[in-house]
């Protein structure tokens, strides 16, 4: 069994790589050919203040690569007001570090295959989807990007974004000034073909963008409907950082998954402090139909749902929710690589098996 830090699976899965294989992986979807195990939350007290236990996990079933995988997190949550926002954060209680794992098993034999830290692959599969999205709704010809956010995922949304798309300019602003000026100054060289420059206000950030692309830890609406313009693409990580506003003035949305409109919330009666993040989700239970009325990217990807169809249209994407399924793309893609280039640390097969049937 197979095991591997969060630095080699950083070696060994590139954004390139995590957009072909979920672009191979949502055709197979969309062609009843993978199976995805819905995400599950388990709340239940904590002895820290404001905060309250989650336990979450989710997997995926992806044949034509012999890959089941399972995802999940032991974390401690918070819900602090940063400049005035609400924001969701995981506390590092864990020794200073926090707790997710990916494992990955065999659908022919069964095995346990490997194992590994979550947090790599998470970020670069969350920019994978939105890159994907990216590539089949934004405009060919776009050349501007507006960057709303300056943390982990937004250098992941970053990275996508310069996968599938030829950007020379790129705007980036957060709630914090050190943030985003640090972020810059980060990316600068990573692409030295684009000008990549700090954007002192939310609105300086997104003039003139062909696309507007939102990676942040808000609880409230993120993207404002005056923003919005003929011709663009936008997208979010999560719904919190849309309004029905926006999507109003869209002429085509996809989400990520319709199969699971929001969490499975599984709350232990007198779990305290939940209520801060429930009374700001899923605000599209309000409308009529709510966010599942709009097509999945995997239809989108496969050709089984019309994208965009001329330069004026607006077009998005909203990353409702993540997909267990990605981790197993993203995990073969690594198990493959690994095991051909010899990287990570063996451990004996019996101590993941038995020789008894429960």
């Amino acid at each position: 069994m197979l095991v591997l830090s969060n630095e080699e699976v950083g070696q060994l899965l590139t954004m390139e790589d995590c957009l072909d294989a979920l672009e191979r992986l949502y055709i197979d979807y969309a062609n009843d050919k993978a199976l995805l195990s819905l995400r599950h939350d388990n709340l239940s007290p904590n002895s820290t203040p404001e905060a309250y236990y989650a336990f979450k996990h989710m997997g995926g079933t992806w044949p034509a690569e012999g890959i089941q995988a399972l995802r999940l997190n032991s974390d401690v949550i918070t819900h602090p007001v940063i400049e005035g926002k609400i924001r969701r954060v995981k506390q590092p209680l864990a020794n200073g570090r926090w707790v997710g794992l990916v494992m990955l098993f065999s659908t022919e034999t069964g095995q346990l295959l490997a194992m590994f830290p979550d947090g790599v692959m998470q970020r670069i599969r969350v920019g994978a989807a939105n890159g994907t999205a990216l590539k089949h709704l934004a405009r060919e010809d776009v050349s501007k990007l507006a960057l709303i956010g300056s943390g982990w995922q937004a250098g992941a949304q970053l990275m996508a974004a310069m996968a599938v798309r030829d950007f020379k300019n790129v705007r980036v602003y957060s709630t914090r000034k050190e943030n985003r000026e640090n972020f810059v100054a980060e990316v600068k060289s990573l692409y030295p073909t684009a000008d990549i420059e700090v954007a002192d206000t939310p609105e300086e950030c997104v003039e003139a963008a062909d696309v507007i692309m939102s990676a942040t830890s808000a609880m409230i609406p993120v993207l404002q409907s005056e923003w919005i313009k003929p011709g663009m693409h936008i997208s979010c990580i999560k719904t919190y950082e849309m309004s029905p506003e926006v999507l109003d003035k869209c002429d085509v949305v996809f989400i990520h998954t319709q199969a699971q409109g929001k969490h499975i919330d599984n709350t232990l009666p007198g779990t305290p402090n939940v209520f801060n993040e429930s009374k700001h989700k899923e605000w599209v239970n309000d409308r009529e139909k709510g966010i599942l009325q709009y097509p999945d990217i995997k239809k989108l990807v496969a050709g089984q749902e019309p994208g965009r169809d001329n330069p004026e249209q607006v077009t998005c994407f909203v990353n409702n929710i993540g997909m267990g399924l990605q981790f197993a793309a993203a995990g073969a893609v690594i198990y493959k690589r690994a095991m051909e280039a010899g990287i990570g640390v063996q451990l004996e097969d019996d101590w993941f098996s038995e020789d008894v049937h429960p």
